[in-house]
């Protein structure tokens, strides 16, 4: 009797588990490793930001969503809604780069700066202030460091200053490099989308036009063609476009990075889940989903 019963409740475990929506699945995610600020964050070092014989070239890593690419052989992606995306990815610009980047958009533009660090324009260079990791402003508000940004600009200019003299919107997410975006940048992230202009273009950016950058054009695929393309196909076409950049692709184990891409990867993989079931982020924004699945 026993060995039935124990039996009958480990059957019963198993379909509960296989029927448990993903969501549901999902709304444990907890960010295991998050960064730190380092100690030499108080005394930062100046950098350029671009080589400055591209002060006058598109920036690096641009790529768009129109742009043709080929599959890895006997590699077949889904390319639902890719033109229909409008959108595009670099690294950061100059105002001349920028100029040269809009001339490749359609619509209306709206620049996504995802870049934490605090960075401004001096004779219309990007510069910006580094310590270890790139995480000079890892803690600090968005609030903070835009008026960190402010009070540095007396003879330069901020990036907000830059696009909106370039004839686009500008967005700030202040997101940690190498690491996953905080809830918070999310659910502005998603706010800023549903506040796109019909036939909006989006441009995302970060310092190299790489990880963040490629997570956001992800994170930006998910929330217009979840429910009709894979995860796999979504994360690989991306990753074709942006220079062979993979957002689920684990760093060697012993590269510091390691764990903060590992939180990354598990981010990327439920805000698929929140996507389809919230597609263009409506009717739920990312936090309020988690709050419902942890009921």
């Amino acid at each position: 009797m026993h060995l039935m019963v124990a039996s009958f409740v480990n059957r019963l475990f198993v379909f509960a588990f296989l029927v448990v929506p993903a969501t549901l699945l999902a709304i444990t995610l907890v960010e295991k490793h998050p960064p730190v600020r380092p100690a030499d964050a108080d005394s930062p070092t100046l950098i350029w930001d671009i080589d400055l014989k591209l002060a006058n070239a598109l920036p690096r890593n641009f790529r768009t969503t129109d742009d043709r690419f080929k599959e890895s052989k006997g590699e077949t992606l889904a390319r639902t809604g890719l033109k229909d995306l409008r959108a595009s990815g670099s690294g950061e610009f100059t105002p001349e780069g920028l100029k040269l980047l809009l001339a490749r958009t359609r619509g209306p533009v709206t620049v996504f700066d995802l870049r934490q660090e605090t960075h401004i324009f001096v004779n219309e260079l990007p510069v910006s202030w580094y310590a270890t990791n790139d995480w000079v402003n890892v803690g600090r508000s968005q609030s903070a460091i835009e008026a960190d940004e402010a009070s540095r600009v007396e003879c330069a200019s901020t990036e907000h200053d830059i696009v909106g003299a370039g004839g686009a919107s500008y967005v700030r997410l202040t997101i940690t490099d190498h690491a996953r975006p905080l809830n918070e940048e999310v659910d502005r992230f998603i706010l800023a989308v549903r506040a796109l202009p019909e036939n909006a273009w989006a441009h995302f950016h970060c310092e190299a036009g790489l990880g963040r950058t490629t997570t956001f054009m992800v994170l930006y695929d998910m929330l217009r063609n979840a429910n009709r393309v894979s995860l796999e196909d979504i994360v690989t076409r991306q990753k074709i476009l942006g220079n062979n950049y993979d957002v689920l692709q684990p760093a060697e184990p012993a590269n510091w990075k390691a764990p903060h891409m590992a939180d990354r990867a598990a981010f990327v993989r439920a805000f698929y889940d929140y996507a389809r079931a919230n597609p263009n982020g409506q009717p739920q924004l990312w936090s309020e989903w988690l709050k419902l699945g942890a009921r």
